[in-house]
């Protein structure tokens, strides 16, 4: 309870104790008065009556009779009585009548006096009785009662006008006290200059004075805080090593650029959206482990400056270049054009490409890179986890290409970033909620090579399975991938053992990183090694050249209890085809634009031939993908491919 509130309650407690008081007295004072009014009135009759009584010519008892009747019948009180010197009755007149419009309560609680009073009756010398007298009270009861109401009443009315007075009071002293002193406190900190107010209540003059000294002093520290806050701006929103914006300032910048209005041309082609480039260093770490730290900050100042160098070239001047963390750039294109987009990204990668250093023993650093677009209604929040789920999708592919992602590409979970990609697939492994969705590889006659098989991941029973191509990038983030390959190779065997035939299970390229992959690897073999012959693990051909040792590695686990390695996108990493010697391959696969463009490339056609010539002088089959249509799928045929797989492949027979 507030201090004015305690105020004014310990005064109307007061007020209250003093007019009950006044009351009470009151009240009192009249019941006395009326007592001894009462009694005076019966003394004063009985010595009237027993003067009359004692007269020579009243000593007649049918006189006497007549005296008592008549003064009782008065009404003035309610008991009459003449007695002998023994204490003899011999006249008696008495009334029970009471004051009806007076309640119990009231004469319980302020009761009167009897108004009792006697007086000897004598003849001469002689007493012949005595007179008793009792006061009627009903009148007084009346007289007290209706007092008694109207002080009530009176009560009441100054109690109902303190009220209104300690209202009115608490009302003034909020409207007029309280919100000056409130106007004053809040124009503290103000930016404009403080003035001098005046009090315009006289009690409050020593106060707001008080105020006036403070608001001087705050506005004084604001002005100096201001102006470090200015100095310390810049720094707050850069990168300290690449003079970049930081993370904070991009994204302001983003949200600014997705609130920011149409132009007036935009109902005329003009872009009311943009473009997003993320670029992330994906050996930052072991840079910094094998060279010393200021030597990567000075490369990482001079990439930035030569892709900025390359924005201006490009006339992308609107365009903001900003590191978000260690190893994660971002490259806002507002109000940029799809091929413009594009051209930007491929600059980009081609400066980033360019400006690769040695790192560990001495493969170049690699850059993974990802490009979304937004629109009218975007959220930045939605946006960046897309471009997040992008580079996850760029580290797996294991080459430099950006990734494109439409606003399609965004799956459950990966919306919901790495947390909730970690949460699913750890309850998954945790429940053994994989499971295999196989596909036959079949020959151009249509005749069975193998089924392939590609992990699938079940979120919830009543939901569709994510496939692998969109969990095993964030599980090489979370460094869980190996968990997953191993349960692809559990089921695979768990398949081969319920179905005749050959079965081939692909591997991702970072599970091969560590020891404990291999040795898992082991015992799952070996817990079924009659199977083993019967099971393909299908890499992707950039660990040929990329991770070689990690593969050689796979190949003497695997080829120890008879099972076999297929490689898959050899197309797109030519420099593997030096390195199938080295490996006891089973199969390779080309697939992707190369095959794609055979028909209009004899060059294409040429070094197709080549690998296959390489390839079948090391027994190593090999089958084409991605075959766009039946001209492509000639072409291969007569090259000597006969496992096809594509939306141009036909059965022969059936070609046209």
């Amino acid at each position: 309870m507030s201090i004015l509130r305690q105020l004014l309650l310990s005064v109307t407690i007061a007020i209250g104790v003093i007019l009950l008081g006044t009351l009470a007295l009151s009240v009192n004072a009249a019941r006395e008065y009326l007592s001894g009014q009462l009694q005076v009135q019966s003394t004063d009759a009985s010595v009237s009556l027993a003067l009359s009584l004692s007269q020579p010519a009243n000593n007649d008892p049918v006189l006497q009779e007549l005296l008592v009747s008549a003064l009782f019948d008065g009404g003035h009180f309610s008991l009459v009585r003449l007695s002998d010197p023994e204490g003899k009755v011999l006249i008696e007149r008495r009334s029970t009548a009471t004051a009806a419009s007076v309640p119990g309560w009231f004469r319980t609680l302020a009761p009167l006096a009897s108004g009792t009073a006697s007086h000897a009756v004598s003849d001469g010398w002689r007493q012949i009785g005595e007179v008793t007298l009792v006061a009627n009270d009903a009148y007084a009861w009346e007289a007290l009662w209706r007092s008694s109401l109207k002080m009530v009443a009176l009560v009441v009315g100054a109690g109902v006008l303190w009220a209104l007075f300690a209202f009115a009071l608490v009302r003034w002293i909020k409207n007029r006290l309280l919100r000056e002193i409130s106007e004053h406190v809040r124009s503290i900190g103000q930016s404009t200059p403080p003035q001098q107010v005046e009090a315009r209540v006289p009690e409050l003059s020593g106060v707001v004075q008080a105020l006036n000294q403070t608001r001087e002093r705050v506005y004084a520290s604001v002005e100096e805080q201001n102006a470090q806050i200015e100095s310390l701006k810049l720094e707050l929103n850069q990168d300290p090593v690449t003079g970049l914006p930081n993370r904070k300032y991009f994204v302001n910048e983003f949200r600014r650029a997705l609130e920011a209005p149409a132009p007036a041309d935009s109902g005329r082609g003009g872009e009311t959206g943009g473009h997003v480039l993320v670029l992330r260093q994906r050996d930052l770490a072991d840079l910094n482990r094998h060279m010393p730290r200021e030597f990567i900050d000075q490369w990482l100042r001079a990439v930035c400056e030569r892709v900025q160098a390359s924005l201006a070239s490009l006339n992308a001047g609107s365009a903001l270049l900003a590191r978000l963390n260690g190893s994660d750039f971002a490259l806002l294109l507002p109000r940029c054009a799809a091929p413009q987009a594009m051209m930007i990204a491929e600059r980009v990668r081609t400066d980033l490409h360019a400006s690769r250093i040695p790192v560990g023993e001495g493969h170049l650093c690699r850059w993974a890179q990802a490009m979304t677009d937004y629109g009218a209604g975007s959220q930045a929040g939605p946006v960046l986890s897309r471009l997040d789920f992008g580079l996850m999708r760029a580290e797996s592919a294991g080459n430099d290409q950006v990734v494109i992602l439409g606003a399609t590409d965004t799956q459950s979970p990966s919306e919901a970033g790495e947390q909730a990609w970690k949460q699913a697939i750890q309850s998954a492994l945790e429940e053994n909620r994989y499971e295999l969705a196989t596909e036959a590889l079949t020959s151009a006659n249509g005749g069975l090579v193998r089924t392939e098989a590609m992990l699938m991941l079940r979120t919830a029973a009543d939901q569709m399975p994510i496939p692998a191509t969109l969990f095993i990038p964030p599980a090489v983030r979370l460094d869980l991938v190996a968990d997953c390959d191993l349960q692809a190779v559990a089921l695979g065997l768990q398949w081969l053992a319920a179905n005749e035939g050959e079965l081939a299970v692909r591997v991702a390229l970072p599970s091969l990183r560590g020891q404990k992959f291999f040795r898992q690897l082991a015992l799952l073999l070996t817990e079924k090694r009659p199977l083993a012959p019967r099971l393909f693990l299908e890499i992707d051909a950039h660990g040929l050249v990329e991770c070689h040792e990690q593969i050689a590695t796979l190949a003497r686990v695997v080829s120890e209890f008879g099972a076999h390695i297929g490689v898959r996108r050899l197309a797109q990493q030519f420099g593997a085809v030096a390195q199938l010697h080295t490996l006891p391959l089973s199969y390779v696969k080309l697939g992707g634009g190369f095959v794609g463009g055979m028909s209009q490339s004899p060059g294409s056609q040429q070094l197709t031939a080549s690998v296959l010539q390489t390839a079948r002088a090391l027994n190593i089959a090999v089958y084409a993908e991605d075959v766009p249509d039946a001209e492509t799928q000639r072409i291969l045929a007569g090259l000597g491919i006969n496992v096809m797989r594509g939306p141009g492949v036909r059965p022969q027979g059936r070609q046209g």
